[in-house]
């Protein structure tokens, strides 16, 4: 599209691209910080940080303080302290790790690190989860619901945004350095330094962490072990060139090799076997934001750009890769008004899938591309202080899939300053995935060229309550996945399988409660989420969907014992829940159970001085032996030792 193009243009020449906006009072537009200096702000609730108590939806925050009194490793290790998450984990750290909201698919959910996607086309849009590590992670902020009318096509089930210490501070923030260290059982180390900082108009910050380890047997039977190594880099770059001008510019670059097991076919449970993957991934955002003085307009122009490839082998032979590219260009205009705000904007993205692979009973080999131009708008009015709506609407017009749109209103009611209650409605889509539109294996899996945009259409009620230092929240929803993709379904016609949208629809419905308290040298949080999810499978006969734990729960508790000393504790509950179970051929796939379990995991921590700081982690501390998947094994009982200095 020549519109597109222009775009394009337009983005490179301004050096510029929208990003995720901080969550700091003075990185908002000039008129609105002053006013929202002590609010609480959500960096995905709208199209530019909005106050949370105008938002009509559920958001949860994991923040700086929690990520460092856990000492978790890796991200999943604190999103099992989110309401309603499922999370599925093909075996022990580095292994394929999925993420369930309230019962969605897992390539249903978007993944920002830094204001950017990072969901892989070749993966058919999921996020893997394993290679997102926590050493430069600042906040991560968990938006549920129907969100494509605000982020596209991905986010139908709910979206996680990253920020990492390197983009996420402040201009006032001095020079900051640290370097860290990492030793653990399993043969586990890890390194990571950074540095970040300030020199008049200009900020920068660089990050660098490695992580190796020798892992552990992924198969029930066996003892070869499935190692993992990640090094992952970033980096930002801003600068004021005025009060009303600035750029800022992030980069994320991931490198990881990943041992995997594969089928054995006289049992259909997986086995031994020398598989490994080697995967890189990069994603860049250039901003700019132009914000006039004594002005109600302000805009931002925005160019990002991710990539992500996949490599397998097996017995040192390469047997096949994907890699999946996406850019995209929004163009927005925020008014802030006495009553509230309006963001409008156009969005361009441009997707690039390649398939490589050996030849043998058809040619794997493929390109295919997409192209769309998105208009979105969203904004909040508020009545009086105890009364405000919100919404937003996206038209997507796609090359490839049919055209769609999206939307979601949401009313808020605060009878009490301390009390706020929200009422939403949403319908958000996603597009087919290319492997799905344009097949896998010629011969095996053929694409489908008439289907349909999945389309959730959601009604969510809730209410939030501070009372003195206690925090409740309990939300209730209720979901319709309406022309779900089915993949591998057998295509009478040509005897070939292929994926094709189902007749009958999926419900999904759910309770969620948290508790949290902070009173002096004690935090804790509850949470708890009670999921209903099923599906018809184009017969009459209805199933719960697979991976979908009904009971989940999360109890956390970080304490001070002296003013250098601290501890942290955390119990995660998944219930039992069905997976599906391929034994060998001409045997039928079967329905299977997977056992309820709990994980605890304890970290401790001592400071020497306000440089000098050690800490020893324990995950999974009664070895628990579980698996999210059938047939893989779970991780095992796992300590590290890790050693901080701050300068």
């Amino acid at each position: 599209m020549d519109f597109q193009k222009t775009l394009i243009a337009l983005a490179i020449s301004a050096v510029g691209a929208l990003g995720a906006p901080y969550s700091k009072a003075q990185n908002l537009p000039a008129n609105t910080a002053a006013n929202q200096a002590t609010e609480t702000i959500s960096v995905i609730g709208a199209r530019t940080p909005t106050p949370q108590k105008l938002i009509a939806g559920s958001i949860s925050t994991i923040d700086s303080a929690q990520i460092n009194a856990s000492g978790a490793l890796n991200i999943t290790d604190l999103l099992r302290t989110v309401p309603s998450m499922n999370i599925s984990q093909s075996g022990p750290l580095g292994a394929l790790t999925e993420v369930r909201f309230r019962g969605s698919e897992s390539n249903h959910v978007l993944v920002l690190v830094d204001g950017v996607e990072i969901n892989d086309l070749g993966q058919g849009g999921l996020v893997d989860l394993s290679h997102i590590m926590l050493s430069n992670v600042q906040t991560i902020e968990v938006l549920k619901g129907e969100q494509s009318a605000l982020w596209g096509s991905a986010a139908i089930a709910g979206v996680i945004s990253i920020t990492t210490k390197t983009a996420g501070f402040s201009d006032t923030d001095t020079q900051k350095a640290s370097l860290s260290a990492r030793y653990g059982n399993k043969q586990t180390g890890q390194i990571q330094g950074s540095i970040k900082g300030n020199m008049d108009k200009l900020r920068y910050g660089l990050s660098l962490s490695h992580l190796d380890t020798e892992g552990q047997n992924i198969a029930r039977s066996g003892d070869e072990k499935d190692g993992y190594q990640n090094t992952t880099g970033y980096g930002s770059l801003g600068y004021a060139m005025s009060q009303q001008n600035r750029i800022e510019s992030q980069f994320r670059w991931v490198d990881y090799t990943s041992d995997f097991d594969s089928t054995d076919f006289e049992t259909g449970l997986i086995a031994d076997a020398d598989n490994y993957s080697k995967g890189e991934q990069i994603s860049l955002a250039l901003n700019w934001y132009f914000t006039p003085e004594k002005s109600i307009w302000s805009q931002s122009l925005s160019y990002q750009f991710s990539q992500q490839e996949n490599d397998n082998f097996s017995n040192g032979a390469f047997t096949g890769s994907t890699q999946g590219q996406k850019q995209r260009i929004v163009y927005n205009h925020n008014f802030a008004l006495s009553s509230g705000q309006i963001n409008a904007g156009v969005e361009s993205v441009s997707e690039d899938f390649e398939q490589r692979g050996p030849i043998s009973f058809g040619d794997p080999n493929q390109n295919q591309s997409n192209t769309s131009l998105s208009f979105i708008a969203d904004g909040t009015h508020a009545f009086n202080h105890t009364l405000s709506v919100s919404g937003s609407i996206r038209f997507d017009n796609n090359e490839e899939f049919d055209d769609a749109s999206s939307f979601r209103l949401g009313l808020v009611y605060q009878p009490l300053e301390n009390v706020k209650t929200f009422a939403s409605v949403a319908k958000a889509i996603k597009n087919p995935t290319f492997t799905e539109r344009f097949g896998f294996f010629p011969g095996t899996f053929s694409g489908n060229p008439d289907l349909i945009p999945e389309a959730s259409r959601s009604v969510e009620i809730g209410i939030e309550a501070e009372l003195g230092d206690m925090d409740y929240t309990l939300s209730w929803y209720q979901s319709s996945l309406e022309d779900e993709i089915l993949g591998f379904v057998l295509d009478l016609d040509t005897g070939v399988f292929t994926a094709m949208n189902a007749a009958n629809d999926s419900t999904r419905e759910g309770l969620e409660l948290s508790i949290s308290q902070s009173h002096d040298k004690l935090k804790w949080s509850f949470s708890y989420g009670y999921l209903d999810a099923n599906e018809e499978n184009n017969t009459p006969s209805q199933q719960s969907e697979l991976r979908r734990a009904r009971h989940t729960g999360s109890a956390w508790l970080s304490y001070d014992i002296a003013t250098n000393q601290s501890i942290y504790l955390q119990a995660d509950y998944t219930g039992s829940r069905l997976d599906q179970f391929f034994p060998p051929f001409p045997q039928e796939s079967q329905i299977v159970s997977l056992d309820n379990y709990w994980l605890v995991s304890a970290n401790y921590r001592y400071s020497f001085s306000q440089h000098l700081q050690i800490g020893v982690r324990l995950s999974n501390a009664f070895d628990a032996d579980f698996e999210d998947v059938v047939g893989f094994v779970g991780q095992s009982r796992r300590i590290n030792a890790e050693l901080v200095y701050h300068w």
